[in-house]
């Protein structure tokens, strides 16, 4: 009983790793003050959400920008590809909490 309560915690802990837009803000805090207490799954699953979270806010910030400063026909273009762009990272962090919490 107290080994899969362990083991919960511990899923619990990489689930909020992998939240959107907050998770690899937790990750990188964890990674940078904490990377002594982690283990290896910690330390691969905070990476995975810093890259997935930074590739994420670099390819938004840059579709915003270039959305706000062209023309009207391809600046709709551009915010319909960031929305496109930010429900696939939305949908990614769901899939990876699922497979990490259907894992035995």
């Amino acid at each position: 009983m107290a080994k899969n309560r362990e083991q919960n915690l511990d899923k619990f802990q990489l689930s909020l790793y992998l939240m959107p837009i907050f998770g690899p803000i937790w990750a990188l805090i964890n990674l940078k003050l904490f990377a002594y207490n982690l283990n290896s799954e910690q330390k691969k699953t905070g990476k995975i959400s810093v890259n997935l979270g930074l590739a994420w806010l670099i390819s938004y910030s840059t579709l915003w920008l270039g959305g706000s400063l062209t023309s009207d026909i391809l600046s709709i273009r551009l915010l319909y590809f960031n929305g496109i762009l930010t429900t696939t990272y939305f949908l990614i962090c769901l899939i990876l909490i699922t497979r990490l919490w259907s894992k035995k």
